[in-house]
């Protein structure tokens, strides 16, 4: 606090420092006007890299990635299946099929279910006892129906029985070890003082046959006679499960078969009567890509909302406070490049190639509440996309999807991106060649004549093989392949990139963390933010050391005018005396 006119100045002191040091600390006013404009950016950022993120999701399960077991991720290789039979009878009655993702769409027919694996029992004959806590294994010398303490070794594995064991105990003991014996005890009663113990294989089969009176059956060992006091039932063998595909027979010891037909699993219920036959279609499952596809207009819609709301103009022309990001060159770009990419063909397909081809069309949606109009939002004609799924399935795929074919099996697609733009061209193979430019060669023709380039290739380490990429400045740059083998070779290719594959590099681009376009303007915005603070800093350290200095002038002033004053006021006495004088 500074006492004004202290020294008998009249000046508002106070006010005087107050309004020179604003004048002084206006640059850092102005730093922290943009470390908050800064900050409403980088929130949007954020937001916008959520949304793409979304969207690039959404495009992914559209988008056929390249490489191996990727089925699951692809929307468009999930399955239905059906089974039918030639009689009334549901087929589903003896026999359910699972196919996975990426299984073979065909049709399959079981020409008989001859039987269904089971699996193998065995009881004992009846005890007599009290109750279940009554003494089941004895010592020597004890009666019939009890057993003999000591140790039975079915399979490799050794069972004790002690004496005084209960029959409870008795089964306990037997599953105790059940993974390894494969036999399992279950205690039954059959009335009030009378009880069973019944035996079954773990797993059906005739593998796992067991016959506890016959040891070459289940490898029983019984040198203390553990059982020579119980009595047993005849063992009910197992069976496995039989049938005929394609008039194929097919013997498995489990009713749930999943090692005939790759990616397909058979469930065996009942054995078929004379002369039925199963018919087994597998299909694409149309609902799961219809889904797919409605997430990812969805998702895109989101994004196009988003982008209504950050280029917003005011009835005066120019963008609203909640425009942050309109004149924003990272967000600009890659909407444009994401719209661009939605709203295109693909290039190297002959039918259906693009959006609306399959019913998907552009609207504009007028401005309502919150919400500003938005252009070129996506509506969907469902019955025009049920449509195009239902008879032009694989051309579908390829709107959204990446293809890539090759005239010989060792030649796969490993990466691509959206930098790719050619979609026919001719591999040279020649690994042995001494010329390393002439190992590999491709060859395109973009109408001007054929254009031979070298491919980039690297040995594969620990296997068979090289990985080819295209240069960069041609048509192939992007572009990287496998080819597994060192013999020579000529391999025609042929690739396309749908909708979802070029969106979700697009996107890729920009939510990569750390390296995308995104999350480096947002690293750059922190920096400048941070500089900006320092420059804060730095202005006010300045603004407090002029205020001090200030203090200082005006106390000097205030001291000054005060000593005159005080001599003027000596004067004036000196003066009245002597006038008095």
């Amino acid at each position: 606090n500074v006492l004004g006119g202290a020294g008998g100045s009249g000046l508002d002191t106070e006010t005087l420092i107050k309004a020179l040091n604003e004048a002084k600390s206006f640059p850092a006013i102005q730093d922290k006007d943009q470390i908050t404009s800064n900050g409403k950016v980088t929130d949007s950022l954020n937001e916008f890299s959520k949304l793409l993120s979304n969207f690039q999701l959404a495009s992914d399960a559209l988008r056929n990635p390249p490489g191996v077991g990727n089925a699951a991720s692809n929307a468009f290789l999930f399955t239905t299946t059906s089974v039918s039979s030639n009689t009334a009878v549901a087929g589903s009655s003896y026999m359910t099929v699972s196919a996975s993702p990426g299984a073979n769409l065909q049709n399959y027919t079981i020409n008989e279910v001859t039987s269904v694996a089971t699996a193998a029992t065995q009881s004992s004959t009846a005890f007599t006892i009290a109750d279940l806590d009554t003494d089941s294994v004895v010592t020597a010398g004890g009666g019939a129906q009890l057993f003999k303490a000591g140790t039975i070794t079915i399979r490799g594995q050794d069972i004790t029985l002690d004496d005084g064991d209960t029959l409870g105990e008795v089964a306990a003991k037997f599953n105790a070890v059940s993974d390894e014996t494969g036999i399992a005890a279950t205690v039954i009663k059959i009335s009030g003082t009378s009880y069973q113990l019944s035996f079954s294989a773990v797993e059906t089969g005739t593998a796992n046959d067991f016959d506890l009176t016959n040891a070459s059956v289940a490898t029983v060992t019984d040198a203390t006679g553990v059982l020579t006091g119980i009595g047993f039932n005849a063992a009910a063998g197992a069976t496995n499960a039989e049938f005929i595909i394609n008039g194929v027979s097919v013997t498995r010891s489990s009713n749930a078969i999943d090692d005939v037909i790759d990616g397909v699993t058979f469930n065996i219920v009942q054995a078929t009567p004379p002369a039925t036959t199963l018919s087994i279609s597998i299909k694409p499952d149309t609902v799961t890509a219809q889904n797919t596809i409605i997430n990812f207009v969805k998702a895109y819609n989101e994004l196009k909302t988003f982008e209504a709301k950050q280029t917003q103009l005011k009835n005066d022309g120019t963008y609203a406070d909640t425009a942050v990001l309109a004149n924003n060159s990272t967000f600009r770009n890659t909407i444009a490049e994401v719209t661009a990419n939605v709203a295109g063909k693909v290039a190297g397909l002959s039918g259906l190639s693009s959006l609306a081809d399959l019913g998907i069309t552009f609207v504009n949606q007028p401005a309502s509440g919150d919400t500003p109009a938005v252009s070129n939002i996506i509506n969907v004609d469902d019955g025009k996309l049920t449509s195009a799924l239902t008879t032009k399935f694989n051309e579908v795929r390829k709107v959204f999807g990446f293809t890539f074919s090759s005239s010989n099996p060792n030649l796969g697609i490993f990466k691509y991106t959206n930098a790719l733009s050619i979609t026919n061209f001719t591999i040279t193979a020649d690994p042995d060649n001494v010329v390393a430019a002439n190992r590999f060669t491709a060859t395109y023709d973009l109408g001007a004549g054929p254009v031979t380039v070298s491919l980039t290739a690297t040995p594969i380490n620990g296997s068979t093989g090289y990985s080819l990429t295209g240069p960069d400045g041609t048509p192939l740059q992007g572009l990287q392949m496998i080819y597994a083998s060192e013999d020579d070779a000529t391999i025609t290719v042929s690739a396309t990139q749908g909708i979802a594959a070029k969106v979700y590099n697009a996107a890729e681009k920009a939510v990569t963390p750390n390296t995308g376009t995104i999350s480096v303007e947002v690293t750059s915005i922190q920096d400048r933010n941070k500089k900006l603070q320092e420059s804060i800093e730095r202005v006010n350290l300045q603004v407090e050391q002029y205020r001090q200095t200030l203090i200082a002038k005006f106390s000097a002033l205030e001291q000054a005018i005060s000593r005159v004053n005080t001599i003027l006021q000596s004067l004036d006495a000196q003066q009245q005396a002597a006038n008095n004088a």
